[in-house]
């Protein structure tokens, strides 16, 4: 009897479910326990999850796509929500994703721009609304070009933006004169960081070098951070590519009168000393700093009219005189940037007509702008210079190796789109901690505006 109890027990036991498959239909057991069935996504057990990919076509909606999901009145309510984003800028083209889960509405997604995605969410019975900024990714990469018609020209047929031709012109402002110097055949390479979004381009970050061949001879420049958003471009012996001073403090017609010891005043009709530089110009065109500074001076006497002193460092001063007025919100103890606007010509105090009296001073003693044409900024400091070297020599190597053939076993394999894609140099600002520096701006002497003239005749004062 015992026996036969035990038997009858046994079958018993056989024919319960696993307490760990008592969730999932027979069937389902039936799947996984077959070889194809273990990596069957659909015999899975739990919910059903389905994603649909599509691009928005002509005539589609944000409430058309989602009238199967969402309640027209909710879809209305979301739409007032969305402040960032109106429902009715959608276009067609744009991708976007719908996620469901047991036929239920998880979320909804729409590319914006390569930057930006709108969201919308199911969570805990409520739908949530927001714009998302798409992670982006930086990569160093290689651009090289030669001249056949001019800079811009050269770039875009390297496949790259006119602002990566303004911020390479920049660099090498001091040495090249791109409107005068450039011959066909010259050629450019740079290493620079482009900002990507997925696979998508979303704009330049830093150059990180750079090579430009002008009538044979190569120049080179490598940025160097230095802390606190400053940061600056320097050839391979660590020499400053920048100058301290702009070659001029206004955009020009010409020069009226020179730096001399001995010269007849137009007004006084004596010989007197005229330690600076007379640059004519319409009355109204602004005057910027040559450098960074601070204000030291700001009045007016009866020979120099309107005048500002700017000191710049322990050596350098320079003074601007003759203006017809000063630049807004500028004060005695204001720092100045390179570039910055300190005033407008004009011919106020001695002068007979307008022009800019700018003069500069090397330890207290005025000295001549246009026989130094070249006063350098700073080098990098002797204590980084073997860091400096460090983090240069991959960058050279990465501009020598740009073109040249490799075998397949040298090539790294294509990053995926889902995954961060490191540099493939060190980067300078590794050795300085610094953020990220938007490309330079366009120098002041491409962009300044001359106001009308209101006065004739030769200047001087």
């Amino acid at each position: 009897m015992g026996c036969a109890m035990g038997v009858l027990f046994y079958f018993q036991a056989a024919s319960r479910p696993d307490p760990e498959d008592a969730f999932c239909p027979p069937g389902d057991r039936l799947a996984m326990a077959t070889p194809d069935g273990l990596f069957d996504p659909d015999a899975s057990c739990g919910p059903a999850e389905e994603v649909v990919e599509a691009a928005v076509s002509p005539g589609d909606t944000i409430s058309g796509l989602l009238d199967r999901y969402i309640e027209a009145d909710e879809i209305t309510r979301l739409s007032r929500e969305s402040r960032e984003f109106r429902f009715s800028r959608i276009q067609a083209g744009q991708p976007y994703r719908i996620a469901t889960r047991d036929g239920e509405f998880v979320s909804f997604e729409y590319a914006i721009s390569p930057l930006e995605r709108l969201v919308i969410r199911a969570e805990r019975g409520e739908y949530l609304i927001s714009v998302e900024a798409e992670p982006q990714t930086f990569r160093s990469e290689v651009a090289a070009g030669t001249i056949d018609q001019n800079l811009f020209a050269a770039v875009k047929d390297a496949g790259e933006d006119s602002e990566l031709a303004v911020a390479l012109a920049d660099i090498f402002a001091w040495d090249i004169d791109f409107c005068k110097d450039l011959r066909q055949g010259d050629s450019f390479k740079v290493v620079v960081e482009k900002r990507y979004a997925g696979d998508a381009f979303t704009g330049y970050g830093r150059i990180l070098a750079a090579e430009f061949t002008n009538q044979g001879k190569t120049s080179r420049a490598f940025y160097l951070a230095r802390g606190k958003g400053k940061g600056g471009y320097f050839d391979e012996k660590g020499q400053a590519l920048r100058k301290a001073f702009l070659r001029a403090p206004l955009s020009f017609r010409r020069i009226s009168s020179g730096f001399t010891h001995s010269r007849l005043h137009p007004i006084l009709h004596v010989r007197r000393p005229h330690l600076g530089v007379d640059y004519a110009a319409p009355e109204g065109t602004p005057v910027w700093s040559v450098g960074g500074g601070v204000v030291v001076e700001k009045g007016y006497n009866h020979a120099a009219g309107n005048f500002v002193t700017v000191r710049h460092n322990q050596t350098y001063t320079t003074r601007y005189n003759h203006l017809s007025r000063f630049a807004k919100a500028l004060a005695k103890g204001k720092a100045v940037r390179q570039g910055e606007v300190v005033g407008y010509v004009g011919s106020t105090g001695y002068a007979t007509g307008p022009h800019l009296d700018f003069r500069m001073y090397k330890n207290g003693q005025a000295i001549n702008i246009l026989e130094n044409p070249k006063i350098t900024a700073d080098p990098v400091p002797s204590g980084k210079m073997a860091a400096f070297a460090a983090a240069v020599e991959p960058l050279v190597a990465m501009m020598r190796d740009h073109g040249k053939e490799k075998s397949v076993a040298q090539n790294p394999p294509g990053p995926r789109p889902d995954t961060f894609v490191a540099p493939s140099a060190p980067s300078p600002v590794e050795l300085f901690a610094a953020p990220v520096i938007p490309l330079p701006a366009v120098s002041p002497t491409a962009s300044a505006t001359s106001g009308p003239s209101r006065r004739t005749g030769s200047p001087a004062g």
